[in-house]
């Protein structure tokens, strides 16, 4: 099993552990190269400046200790002060680097997360692997920092390390002093202290498993409903997209059902995983810490009583030790913490490195000026990652070219998926699809889809001018912009904008960018899938958001708008698909019927006529329903 799929509850090796850290240092270096060299030199400075205090303080006592006049010792003393005021000076530029390298890494991060997102193929984003890594990837990044965590934590690793260096460099001379004494109370004490530090390290083990336990609440594939439900109304029954209906439906004393009495539970399981361990770990480390900080100073103080030491040096290896001590204590915690940042990273660096299970081909598409292309499917089969049943089973269909295709039926028969199969979003389970004679799968990807101009019901628009969005680039054939815009119905509303063109959509970027309404964004989706230009255009309910007036002007200026091309239309209003010579009816991801409209409905017994016919009462004066019944 790949380390980085493991469960953060599953228990890694050593070897494991240290690639997981790795892969964290090595994604900080490539966000922040410098990052490193900065924290070091921050960090060194910092804990230079404590330990020059320590050393101008037993400076001055045993310099006084041994008779020397105050006025001999203010031109060393004043030295060290510049020193440490250099230091400072360092310690605020440095400081200031590592909050802009660190701030710029996020948005690197946030970049380079988004490019993956665009550079994936479409079937790996939309296979249930890549759907897990997704919500993992949000529970991670809920939990604590990210990643920048990590960037946290090796600061805090940085500056007890070298805090814990210092302290050992200026305590060798006691060491020796106590090591060469031979004394069983000396050895003893020496015990005590290794004593101390192992006990700090299983009290951090305790406590990060305590903490894992906790994050495994919010990452557990099948944790308990209740428990769901809380976390649902907390983090999104307020959000703005549901509070219309919570308003509306006074949902307010479900949602607090959920967040205060069944969640009872569950948070006060979590608290004590935390709060609770925390609180144990700290009383037990604070006396562990204590007592040996006791022992130490009981042997410093009696050697300096003997006439040992001095008693500046008394001062300088308390307060080293203390340092020493704490250092040790809080290595142990920021590397447990550090390990667990790289561990819920691990979900990200996972996402990064998926390689596209695309076929990529290499084939040049033939240049045609007569736009003279066929497509034809033969014997497709196609069933959506992760699902079992079928979307499309045995399908063959060729596309006739420069005519109008009409593609009807239920909802889940397989028209939309003919589309994007048609596209290459997918690629058929089973069969092959084919263009002028060649499988598809042969061509160049980009090459390939530019022979295609898409209009799904579920389009997205962009924050941007309209012009951009229908051009779909920054540089722009302003001319072609409005002519498609007009051909698209959405001419008059565009002579209403002061703008024009230049007109944001959205307010995004600009509160004087216009929300237009679902009908007229989907107008500009037409006019982006006019502006293309491609030799097939491919039509997913464009009307679907378009009041009756609109619709039939749409349909009454198709022909023009599509002249020259292949056209495929879907739609689920079967009078609006009568301008179209061919219709193909689908049913259960199969063509069942195909032929003109007079042709199907001449079939009684044919799923159209009974869909048609299903619909033309309400338009030909049929019987309505009453209210009520």
């Amino acid at each position: 099993m790949n380390v980085n799929s493991k469960d953060i509850t599953e228990k890694l090796t050593f070897r494991e552990k240290c690639a997981v850290i790795s892969r964290l240092l090595k994604e900080i270096r490539l966000l922040a190269p410098s990052f490193i060299a900065v924290t070091v030199a921050r960090q060194l400075c910092s804990v230079s400046v404590g330990y020059i205090g320590i050393y101008i303080s037993t400076m001055v006592l045993n310099a006084l200790q041994g008779g020397t006049a105050a006025e001999e010792l203010i031109p060393r003393v004043m030295l060290w002060l510049l020193a440490t005021l250099v230091l400072y000076l360092l310690i605020g530029r440095l400081s200031n680097e590592s909050e802009v390298i660190k701030s710029h890494s996020w948005e690197l991060l946030d970049a380079r997360m988004a490019i993956k997102n665009m550079e994936m193929n479409y079937p790996d984003l939309d296979s249930p692997y890549v759907n897990k890594l997704y919500s993992r990837m949000e529970e991670d990044n809920r939990w604590g920092s990210g990643i920048y965590g990590g960037f946290d934590n090796l600061e805090k690793l940085c500056c007890q390390a070298f805090n814990a260096v210092f302290a050992v460099g200026m305590l060798i001379p006691i060491l020796h002093q106590l090591l060469s004494g031979g004394n069983v109370l000396v050895y003893t004490f020496f015990g005590v202290l290794v004593l101390a530090v192992l006990c700090n390290a299983l009290a951090e083990r305790h406590f990060g498993k305590k903490v894992t336990e906790y994050m495994a609440l919010w990452t557990d594939d099948r944790p308990e409903e209740t428990n769901l439900m809380w976390y649902y109304a907390v983090y999104d029954g307020i959000s703005m997209e549901n509070r219309k209906d919570v308003k509306l439906y006074n949902a307010e004393d479900l949602l607090k059902e959920y967040t205060f009495v069944h969640g009872r539970d569950f948070l006060r399981h979590k608290d004590n995983l935390v709060a609770g361990t925390s609180g144990r770990r700290e009383f037990i480390v604070n006396i562990l810490n204590a007592g040996v900080r006791g022992i130490c100073y009981l042997f410093l103080t009696l050697i300096a009583a003997g006439g040992g030491i001095a008693a500046g040096m008394l001062v300088r290896y308390v307060a080293c030790f203390e340092r020493l001590t704490n250092s040790v204590q809080n290595i142990f915690h920021d590397g447990q913490a550090f390990l667990l940042v790289a561990r819920r990273q691990s979900t990200m660096f996972e996402f990064l490195d998926i390689r596209s299970s695309f076929h990529e081909g290499k084939l040049p598409v033939e240049k045609r000026s007569d736009n003279e292309y066929e497509v034809e499917f033969c014997d497709v089969s196609f069933r959506y990652p992760g699902r079992e049943e079928y979307a499309l089973r045995h399908f063959s269909l060729k596309l006739r070219i420069g005519e109008r295709m009409a593609v009807v039926g239920k909802n889940g028969s397989g028209k939309t998926t003919m589309i994007k199969l048609l596209c290459r979003l997918y690629e058929p389970t089973e069969g092959v699809i084919y263009l002028n004679g060649v499988d598809i799968r042969k061509f160049d990807y980009c090459e390939y889809m530019r022979l295609f101009s898409v209009v799904f019901q579920k389009f997205s628009l962009f924050d941007y001018s309209i012009a951009e969005n229908v051009a779909a680039g920054e540089q722009y054939d302003a001319g072609k912009v409005l002519d498609c815009l007009t051909r698209a119905g959405f001419g008059e509303r565009l002579e209403r904008l002061p703008e024009g063109v230049d007109t944001l959509i959205g307010k995004g970027f600009d509160e004087r960018g216009i929300l237009f309404s679902g009908g007229e964004r989907q107008k500009i989706a037409i006019a982006r899938a006019l502006y293309k230009d491609s030799p097939f255009i491919l039509l997913d309910e464009p009307t679907a958001a378009l009041d009756p007036v609109a619709e039939y002007e749409v349909y009454s200026a198709f022909d023009e708008m599509v002249c020259g091309k292949t056209a495929v239309y879907i739609s689920h209003r079967l009078s609006s698909c009568r301008f179209c010579n061919d219709i193909v009816v689908f049913d259960r991801g199969q063509v069942v019927q195909r032929g003109n409209h007079e042709e199907l409905m001449a079939d009684r017994e044919g799923l159209y006529h009974k869909l048609y016919t299903a619909q033309a009462q309400y338009y030909e004066g049929g019987p309505v329903p009453a209210c009520g019944q």
